[in-house]
């Protein structure tokens, strides 16, 4: 009886450990891991529905009450793109490529900073 109660409690908190696969949020704006890589989305709903927004290989990100800063590795061994997300013209009726600027080299998105006064990134994946 209890190897039983044992095996359903495990199995109890592995559901609670899956269920929730948002790594990072910022009110709609979620980093997730699913289908074995992380993400960048923006929230549909409470129950972990997301349209992306930066799909592959996300790094690191950061916000502030105006923009979310996205850091990526592509495919291509230590090439690392910079994304901007202006939060303010999002929406989820929108395809990525209408509010995501980028990729961006480093050397860009440093000027783009300067001059845009761009969040720190505040989380690394």
């Amino acid at each position: 009886m209890k190897l039983a109660a044992s095996i359903i409690a495990m199995f109890i908190v592995i559901l609670f450990i899956w269920g929730d696969s948002s790594m990072w949020e910022d009110e709609k704006y979620a980093v997730y891991y699913i289908d074995g890589d992380i993400k960048l989305g923006i929230k549909v709903d409470d129950d972990g529905s997301f349209i992306g927004r930066v799909e592959n290989n996300v790094i690191a990100v950061g916000s502030n009450e105006k923009y979310v800063v996205v850091k990526q590795l592509t495919s291509e061994p230590d090439v690392i793109s910079y994304f901007v997300l202006d939060k303010e013209n999002d929406n989820i009726y929108l395809k990525p490529y209408d509010v995501i600027e980028g990729p961006y080299t480093e050397p860009q998105f440093k000027k783009l900073n300067q001059k845009l006064d761009l969040p720190k990134f505040s989380e690394a994946f």
